[in-house]
């Protein structure tokens, strides 16, 4: 499937950063650097704030990779976030302010230090690294947000034939999108035992995934679950020259996990289907995170901004969400290559009748060339008796030298 497509179904600028495989055809043959600069403009009302927000944060990445030899390369890459013009926004430092959220407080941080070796079919990274599975719902760089989220542990990925590769990961520590400087160590970071198991299988038509999470939190007990699922992903073009079909079908079961203090059960759904041409498609689905009154389920460590809306105007409550989104997707030449897209969302929760609201997504994505790129996105949200109206703006601008390693 193109790249423009992936990134307008995923929400402009989502995480671009981290990809599952890490072997040998796909690592850079010679030592290189990354370099990005991201500028952002936020313009937030809510009403349940008495004055509009303005945020502008900035984030510089630098990194540089080695490529040793013999399959062996290196990574590092900082990251340092600022705050422009003031603070008139509520960047989540529990600060007390009139003004409605945007979680991007100012830091310096180390997000990326790891050694890697990619043999022909056998690959194992040990460090500081980005994770990034399948579309990202239970585990993300969260790359939306200014400072990224990272995780410390290793990797060990095996393709015994191909069209199948296996994966381990163990992860000791998440870098939480807080930032390195955050007040509060256990916002900042949390301590994890984590073990991930990851199965994919190529099939005749499409992709088989299957995926056992079991995550200790030793930092916030209420985070630690253990997550079971199936995945089927693939995209046809229907025809000689018909339209590209696209489709995503995903369940899975969530439980409380060795400290957790709760007792539950979860279930967890997810059916998105695209289907058009490059110019025009139409994409529509619908996700559904279980809930029990007590519990929903826990995506702690992945996205939610491409999920839940962008304005992410409410938590997912303990008595689940279930959404239906329908929307238009495409690409045009406004003098430059740029992408668009709309979509309205539709929240329920998975327990009652009440409604949760709606809200409508709207962004254009201009390629620039030469490494730049300005992104348009709006987002509104109207609560219909739970929470408050909400609306936001955002005006990004970025420029990237280089590719990071995957």
């Amino acid at each position: 499937m193109k790249q423009w497509w992936w990134r307008s179904c995923m929400g402009v600028a989502g995480s671009s950063m981290a990809g599952m495989s890490a072997f040998a055809a796909e690592v850079p043959q010679e030592s290189a650097p990354y370099i990005e600069a991201r500028y952002r403009y936020s313009n937030l009302h809510s009403d349940g704030k008495p004055r509009r927000g303005h945020a502008n944060t900035a984030r510089l990445q630098l990194g540089y990779h080695w490529a040793i030899g013999d399959g062996w390369s290196a990574y590092g890459e900082g990251i340092r976030t600022w705050s422009l013009f003031g603070r008139q926004y509520d960047d989540g430092s529990a600060r007390i302010t009139p003004y409605p959220t945007e979680a991007d407080p100012s830091s310096t941080g180390i997000t990326n230090a790891w050694v890697n070796y990619a043999g022909d079919d056998f690959a194992v990274r040990a460090g500081r690294q980005y994770v990034l599975l399948d579309n990202g719902r239970f585990f993300s760089s969260n790359g939306w947000r200014q400072n990224l989220q990272s995780f410390d542990g290793a990797r060990i990925s095996w393709r015994p034939v191909d069209g199948t590769e296996l994966s381990y990961y163990w992860l000791g520590r998440v870098n939480r999108t807080v930032g390195a400087d955050f007040h509060d160590r256990d916002q900042r970071r949390w301590k994890l035992d984590a073990h991930l198991l990851h199965a994919e299988q190529a099939l005749p038509v499409g992709k088989l995934t299957g995926y056992g999470y079991f995550v200790r939190n030793d930092t916030a007990a209420a985070n630690s679950v253990k997550t079971l699922g199936l995945r089927y992903t693939g995209s046809e073009t229907l025809g000689q020259r018909g339209p590209v079909l696209a489709w995503t079908a995903e369940w899975a079961r969530q439980y409380d996990y060795a400290n957790n203090p709760s007792d539950f059960s979860l279930g967890y759904h997810l059916i998105d289907a695209t289907i058009g041409y490059a110019p025009l498609s139409v994409r529509f689905g619908e996700e559904k995170l279980g809930g029990n009154g007590r519990n929903a389920v826990n995506v702690a460590y992945g996205a939610a901004r491409a999920f839940n809306g962008w304005v992410v105007a409410f938590r997912i409550p303990n008595s689940g969400l279930s959404e239906r989104f329908v929307g238009l997707q495409g690409a045009v030449d406004v003098g430059r290559p740029a992408t668009w897209q709309v979509t309205y969302r539709h929240f329920r929760p998975v327990q009652g009748r009440a409604m949760l609201g709606d809200e409508v997504d709207i962004g254009l994505l201009v390629d620039l060339g030469r490494g730049f790129s300005v992104d348009l996105q709006y987002g509104d949200y109207r609560a219909h008796r739970h929470g408050v109206d909400e609306r936001k703006f955002w005006l990004i601008g970025e420029y990237r030298y280089g590719k990071p390693p995957k």
